[in-house]
């Protein structure tokens, strides 16, 4: 999910431009590139802006060339507050030159989140936004905080008809929810780990599961709501990042599993490792989530049906479709190393050659793409 609260970062000094003109920048979600290409672009763009004024993909590039340095400039040693006031005088100067425009509305969108005026420049985005798709995934997020699941289905489904979501990452996803039980919580945290089983509910895929986005409980009024849906006990603890972020990350896992409808909880391996401090003897791994359960479970039963009977595994090794995240795919895909690493040395002590020697070709190819492959092949004895 998007760090709907983080404050975007614009740059003050970057080296010289190296390429012969700037590209379209896209989030950061999607594609990952080099420091220095951003930096690079940031220049480019901020020359198109200086040039053109008026030229709203102009500002619209820079905004976002600047919003991908906030997650990969390390390099920046400005204080917090000097980071937000320079965003802040970006938009203000953008106000100035393309006000009304659909890039103008969808930047302050971005770069408030979900504060005060969110629904406002939403609302614009969708006006003037015919033909395009960059609001959808706000739209998709909208319909979620008011528990619309008629308007986040559909426009998860749009997100999906433009082209917008991976489908490498669909596949994953595919195995995330595929692998839970009835009526199950599963805990997510991020884009890749939530929009892609929003678009799967949306055609109808596992419905029975509630997909709750961490980033998105620190919203009180979402939080209430979705908890009383749940029979989750309300939660009494300031979410302010600042001051309670331990203490959430600490009891958050176990206050929802504390449910009155008994729904079963699972804690995707994408979600910050934080997240299962504390309660690791309470944690089973049964593929690509951990299962929260007081009593001891035999999750290499449940890995074993997961992997051989649930999961769709193909597209790991024989990827007949074009990707618009490999890389990223790649790196999420690390995520089945320590579940096949199990079920490989499950099936070696059982003497079970035949499904060994099927899951080693798939790990094989997983820790390969995921630059793993030294660590997995010492493992397994190669």
């Amino acid at each position: 999910m998007k760090r709907f609260l983080l404050i975007l970062i614009i740059i003050t000094a970057a080296p010289a431009a190296f390429s012969q003109k700037p590209e379209q920048i896209y989030s950061f979600a999607r594609t990952r590139k080099p420091l220095s290409y951003y930096k690079e672009q940031a220049v480019l763009w901020k020359n198109e802006v200086d040039k053109e004024p008026k030229n709203a993909n102009a500002w619209y590039n820079y905004y976002r060339v600047n919003r991908n340095l906030l997650f990969n400039d390390t390099t920046d040693e400005r204080p917090y507050d000097e980071r937000r006031k320079s965003v802040g005088m970006l938009l203000d100067d953008m106000e100035k030159s393309i006000r009304g425009t659909y890039e103008y509305h969808y930047c302050r969108l971005a770069h408030e989140g979900l504060g005060k005026d969110y629904t406002k420049h939403l609302e614009k985005t969708i006006e003037l936004g015919e033909g395009r798709t960059e609001h959808l995934d706000y739209v998709a997020i909208w319909g979620e905080l008011e528990r619309n699941m008629e308007r986040r289905h559909e426009y998860s489904r749009k997100l999906f008809d433009a082209g917008l979501i991976s489908a490498g990452m669909m596949y994953y996803n595919y195995n995330v929810i595929g692998g839970l039980k009835q009526n199950a919580i599963l805990l997510t945290e991020g884009d890749n780990d939530t929009y892609p089983l929003w678009v799967l509910q949306g055609q109808g895929t596992r419905r029975d599961v509630t997909v709750i986005n961490l980033s998105l409980l620190g919203i009180e009024d979402y939080r209430d709501k979705i908890f009383k849906e749940l029979g989750v006990g309300k939660w009494e603890t300031d979410t302010d990042e600042s001051k309670n972020a331990a203490q959430f990350r600490t009891e958050i896992v176990k206050h929802i599993a504390a449910n009155q409808k008994k729904y079963p909880v699972y804690v995707g391996l994408t979600v910050n490792p934080g997240y299962s401090e504390g309660i690791k003897e309470n944690l089973y791994l049964t593929g690509l989530a951990l299962e929260y359960n007081n009593q001891s479970i035999d999750n290499i039963a449940l890995l074993k049906r997961n992997f051989e009977q649930v999961y769709a595994l193909d597209y790991i090794d024989k990827p007949f479709y074009h990707d618009i995240s490999p890389d990223m795919v790649s790196h999420i895909n690390c995520n089945y190393i320590v579940p096949m690493l199990k079920l490989f040395d499950h099936y070696k002590t059982a003497g079970d050659t035949q499904e060994m020697e099927w899951i080693k070709s798939k790990l094989l190819v997983v820790a390969k793409e995921g630059n793993k492959e030294q660590e997995v092949k010492k493992h397994i004895g190669l």
